[in-house]
């Protein structure tokens, strides 16, 4: 006789790679982070070349640009806790984003002020909740495998930086060779592929529930709801003085890590001053050229992400080995030596201020064929109109002078440059008739201070352009190229800075959320960002209006004695923070001992 045996399956082994969602958030955010950091590489020069926008006016706006991408985050993060979720938070924002980045590139001062503000929404709304939908699609799918957890956000930080890199070295270049209204179609078609490849994951991501909070009696029960986008609520009944003990939770979380925000402002004050002061000051003071090939001001800051890139992996392993051997650095002391590069950044860079020439005001002439950097005149560029002869020793005689008092910039489209000697250039329909143009020595020897003339290759490849082509006369800021000092002297400040984000960032973010208990890690997250978003508004809003007032090693020089007093300030906030941790290790440690021997009296009995 038969006997059927019946044998259950063996359980499939549960999955160790990568869900299929990662691929998404990270393909995704790596156009983002591309789209965003491209467009605000060549942000600045553009206020100031394009849009007719003092070097001040620039930098403050600049800094309340970075402050509110970092202010949204908290709005974004509210909105996606308690009606839209994460997923259709950050779809639905990125619609805007995508719109005002096809917009920033027209020259209008309204219009590149309300695209910046939508940029700064859909890029600050986004920010906390990718980054959070990435781990909870973790947590569900892969459970309980926490290193792996880890390398995903590894490789997410990477495709960040190395997005970042791509954009701001690839923008300006594109910029230079084709204009700024072509360079930013790129950011806007990336962004606009960010959005799709995002969307097109959605059911690979996380199941999402919306848990809220709500002051009631604990016996009273209540129905689950949905929001507008279809996620399920789940509503949590807390008794009044469990909302008391939440708030002054908070409390005493902001009392221990409070002064330890505050002092971490002030590196991210000087850190965001890279996309403005940084850059008006190589485009003025530098000779941007790096290994034999020009360089634009503005790419250089893209030496920030290609470090990073190359330095986190470096510092991971020297504090492992350290840690190994015995010699556990606190983060504080991290934190420190942070705050001393810092400081020396800055000393780097008003070293090359000093060593620098003195700027002076000239006239530079633009065509499509090329600039020339002609001696100052007498009278200003507002005062000349219609048809007039404007200059000193190289002069421009014109029939169609017409000033564009908001991009403060003179332009014609007929006439001719006469040079010292005699020599004449001349004008049509914008263009300068190269036939009769002279060489570099020819221009130079004729009164022209810089001929920065394009290759005749590259001008035989101009196509006419009627309604576009004309020749634009503004004043600029100009320093002699042999008193010009080696771009070298900023990408060394950028590794000294790199280094002291590294230190200060990284760690600081890690240490605030240890100083936090588990209900408390959003909230820290959001006070992180808001740090950012008070360095800029706060500090760098009104401190860079300085920086054209002043000498540029003076003004680094300033910055340099501040990091000074806050590292003075920073060492006995870190002493006091050690010790309120080391107390609140004490007393978790007593807790957990009486909890256990509680637990051994019960199992006696």
């Amino acid at each position: 006789m038969a006997t059927d045996t019946a044998t259950s399956a063996a359980p499939a082994p549960a999955p160790t790679g990568h869900p299929t969602g990662f691929w998404f958030f990270f393909w995704g955010e790596f156009a983002e982070r591309c789209s965003y950091y491209g467009m605000r590489a060549i942000l600045a020069l553009y206020m100031t070349e394009r849009l007719g926008v003092d070097k001040k006016d620039a930098g403050t706006f600049m800094s309340l640009f970075i402050a509110a991408c970092y202010f949204f985050p908290l709005i974004g993060g509210y909105l996606a806790d308690n009606f839209f979720g994460k997923y259709w938070t950050i779809v639905g924002f990125s619609v805007p984003y995508v719109v005002a980045q096809f917009i920033v590139g027209i020259e209008n001062k309204y219009t590149v002020f309300g695209a910046l503000a939508l940029l700064a929404m859909g890029s600050g709304v986004i920010k906390p909740n990718i980054s959070t939908l990435m781990g909870l699609t973790y947590d569900q799918q892969r459970p309980g495998q926490d290193q792996l957890r880890t390398s995903a956000f590894s490789w997410f930080y990477m495709s960040i930086n190395i997005g970042a890199a791509l954009s701001q070295f690839g923008m300006p270049w594109l910029r230079t060779e084709y204009g700024y209204k072509i360079a930013f179609l790129l950011p806007a078609g990336l962004m606009a592929m960010a959005l799709i490849i995002f969307a097109l994951g959605k059911k690979h991501y996380a199941k999402e529930k919306i848990l809220k909070k709500v002051v009631g009696d604990p016996s009273t029960p209540l129905e689950k709801g949905k929001t507008v986008t279809g996620i399920e609520v789940e509503y949590q009944i807390v008794t009044p003085e469990e909302k008391e003990a939440e708030r002054k939770m908070k409390m005493q979380v902001l009392g221990r890590i409070g002064l330890l925000f505050l002092t971490v402002m002030f590196f991210w004050a000087i850190f965001d001053q890279s996309a403005s002061t940084w850059i008006f000051f190589a485009d003025t003071y530098m000779e941007c050229t790096l290994f034999g090939i020009p360089a634009s001001a503005d790419a250089i800051q893209a030496f920030n992400p290609v470090f990073i890139i190359l330095l986190v992996p470096v510092s991971v392993w020297l504090f492992k080995s350290l840690e190994k051997k015995g010699y556990r650095v606190k983060a504080t002391h991290k934190m420190t030596v942070g705050f001393i590069l810092t400081g020396l950044s800055m000393v780097i860079m008003a070293v090359s201020g000093f060593l620098a020439g003195k700027k002076q005001d000239m006239v530079k002439l633009t065509t499509p064929e090329g600039s020339l950097v002609l001696p100052m005149w007498e009278q200003k560029l507002d005062s000349v109109s219609g048809t007039a002869t404007a200059g000193t020793e190289v002069q421009i005689a014109a029939t169609d002078f017409i000033y564009d008092k908001d991009k403060k910039k003179l332009t014609f489209k007929n006439g001719k440059l006469i040079l010292k000697g005699g020599r004449e250039v001349a004008f049509s329909g914008g263009r300068m008739t190269m036939s009769g143009a002279p060489d570099a020595k020819g221009f130079t020897d004729g009164g022209v201070a810089e001929p920065l003339m394009k290759s005749a290759e590259a001008i035989a490849k101009i196509k006419p352009d009627p309604e576009k082509d004309t020749a634009t006369l503004e004043v600029v800021d100009w320093v002699k190229p042999a008193e010009r000092v080696t771009v070298w002297w900023q990408v060394f400040a950028f590794l000294i800075i790199t280094i002291a984000e590294i230190l200060i960032s990284v760690t600081g973010l890690e240490l605030a959320f240890v100083a936090a208990p588990q209900s408390m890690k959003s909230f820290v997250t959001a006070c992180w960002l808001a740090v950012v978003f008070l360095a800029n508004l706060l500090i760098n809003a009104p401190i860079t209006r300085l920086y054209p007032l002043m000498e540029p090693g003076v003004y680094f020089a300033m910055l340099a004695f501040a990091m000074v007093f806050v590292t003075m300030v920073f060492i006995p906030v870190a002493v006091f923070f050690n010790k309120g941790m080391e107390k609140q290790r004490a007393e978790e440690a007593a807790a957990k001992a009486f909890e256990e021997g509680r637990q051994k009296q019960v199992d006696g009995f």
